[in-house]
């Protein structure tokens, strides 16, 4: 038996195969594990974070007997998730695993904003993110086309705007209930929602909503299509800041690890004007104590230690390299590698193709660190996929567009790279047969 045939996902940092095959013994559930905890991983490099020590662990197996070695519950957790693959099989050789991740963000963004997907939904993708060692559910919450979050302070959100969606479908939102259960659902999963209601741009819905939103207070129609740069918040307008006050107010309880602001495809809004509606968005964030996290547009407001998100290498990157140099974090999402809404191939029916198509190994072969030319590579903190739904209506069609591409990513989020060692794509796709994640047909 080889290290590929065992079919682990993610990869593990280091790996021994150390004897011969035995049946498995005792509860299969697990139960039986010999679990030592507040012990240092034994093999870790000197100088590791904190972070990535708490989630280090070492699983030893001898004789189908398992034993896990980790400081915390974060690394028991990850390796209970190793072992529960292990015992997917009859039987499992002696083997030594000493493993860690390369970054602390790994995330999948799901818009929930063109077509509605509830709490049924979203608690399935987060079994499958559990699974594949991802730790950040971000929830793109809103957009031209319909509100999904309840805002209890600004209740004409959802009642006027949350009936909507992409093509006319029947729309529905979160209640405030709801985002508990999901955090709490997360937090049994070892995943935090990452909030995200996307200003100054991507609001017709908040437009329609709020009338006193628009300068000449006209209510805009609601939006089914699937254009972008087509609206604007506008400063100086009392109900701008009763939307911002209110909306991330409400967010930041919810947003344990971060709020995402948005910042995106802004084209109406004039850039000193962005800047301070980006500004004033990320002060509410700040005042409870929360990181801010905004896609690369927003470069030029964010601080040291906040997160922008890099997802359009088209654009000019000059103001994310300087971001980096002040100490923001980054987060890689190069639409042409991990935006899972990109066709696998032409002839598919679900997707879009303005970032190209998407294949299997595409969303595999690349390096996080080296996601464009003059970026510090010591700036990138993590790796996060995202699925955008203008064309994805149903679980299935969701579930079908995310794996297998979402492993690959996940595995890239884990080990740091999916280049740079002979055979790594062949093992990883010899990986995802044995867990039989290959693509089934198109729902």
């Amino acid at each position: 038996m080889t290290r590929d045939d065992l079919g682990l996902l993610p990869r593990p940092w280091q790996m021994s195969i150390t004897g011969e095959q035995y049946p498995w013994q005792g509860d299969r559930d697990g139960e039986d594990v010999v679990v030592v905890k507040n012990q240092p991983v034994p093999g870790l490099l000197a100088g590791s974070p904190t972070w990535q020590r708490k989630e280090a662990y070492r699983l030893e197996i001898v004789a189908s007997r398992p034993e896990i070695t980790a400081e915390g519950e974060l690394g028991v957790a990850n390796a209970r998730r190793t072992l529960r693959q292990l015992r997917t099989s009859r039987t499992v050789p002696d083997l030594v695993i000493t493993d860690r991740p390369e970054f602390e963000w790994r995330g999948l963004s799901v818009d929930i904003a063109r077509h509605f997907f509830g709490v049924e939904d979203l608690v399935a993708v987060m079994d499958i993110m559990a699974e594949l060692g991802l730790n950040r559910l971000h929830l793109h919450l809103s957009d031209d086309q319909g509100w999904r979050i309840e805002i209890p302070a600004i209740p004409e959100l959802t009642e006027r705007s949350s009936r909507t969606s992409v093509g006319g479908g029947p729309g529905g939102f979160l209640s405030q209930e709801d985002l508990d259960f999901l955090v709490a659902q997360g937090a049994h999963r070892g995943i935090a929602i990452v909030p995200e209601v996307d200003v100054p741009g991507h609001v017709t819905a908040a437009l329609h909503a709020l009338p006193g939103l628009n300068p000449d207070g006209a209510q805009p129609d609601v939006y089914e299509g699937i254009e972008v740069g087509i609206s604007s918040l506008t400063e100086d307008l009392p109900e701008t800041e009763r939307l911002l006050e209110g909306v991330f107010g409400t967010l930041v309880p919810h947003g344990q690890e971060g709020v995402h602001i948005g910042g995106d495809e802004c084209l109406l809004t004039p850039p000193a004007e962005f800047n301070r509606l980006v500004a004033s968005a990320a002060g509410y964030v700040r005042a409870a104590g929360r990181p801010v996290i905004a896609w690369q547009e927003a470069a030029p407001v964010l601080e040291e230690g906040e997160y922008l998100q890099v997802w359009d290498e088209r654009q000019d990157l000059s103001g994310v390299v300087e971001a980096a140099r002040r100490g923001v974090r980054i987060i890689a999402s190069p639409a042409t590698r991990v935006y899972l809404d990109m066709k696998y191939a032409d002839d598919e029916r679900l997707g879009l193709t303005w970032a190209g198509t998407t294949t299997l190994r595409e969303a595999y072969e690349w390096d996080p660190r080296a996601l464009f030319e003059g970026l510090d590579p010591a700036a990138v903190h993590g790796v996060e996929a995202c699925i955008f739904t203008e064309t994805i209506e149903t679980q299935d069609e969701l579930l079908y567009m995310l794996m297998p591409r979402l492993a690959a990513v996940a595995e890239v989020a884990w080990a740091g790279t999916g280049i740079g060692t002979e055979g790594q794509w062949e093992s990883f796709e010899a990986r995802v047969r044995v867990r039989e994640l290959w693509r089934p047909p198109s729902p």
